[in-house]
């Protein structure tokens, strides 16, 4: 027997009551799933921040010399025409409901 179980049997530790969602309303997280009508939580977020990041990225290769800065040129058109794109659609496809 578990020094858990001792102290259960003895009284000293209660076995609480889940919390019902019907009862108490949302959970006292504050989490609850968004209707089908409204973006995702942080969503929006999430879209800018690679947005801006996508534009940062498009705006180092057009602005510096990539002989003068190769790996920075490299990792930027990297990042702004490879990775970003792609989560960008993930992140639109996961909102749409598409898997």
């Amino acid at each position: 027997m578990s020094q858990f179980q001792a102290y259960r049997r003895r009284g000293l530790i209660r076995k609480e009551k889940p919390m019902n969602a019907k009862e108490y309303g949302r959970h006292a997280s504050g989490y609850r799933k968004p209707e089908a009508s409204e973006l995702s939580r942080g969503f929006t977020r999430r879209l800018i921040l690679w947005a801006v990041v996508f534009a940062v990225c498009v705006g180092w290769v057009m602005t510096h010399m990539g002989c003068a800065h190769p790996i920075e040129n490299g990792v930027a058109a990297l990042m702004g025409f490879g990775f970003v794109p792609l989560r960008l659609l993930c992140l639109v496809l996961s909102e749409a409901g598409v898997e």
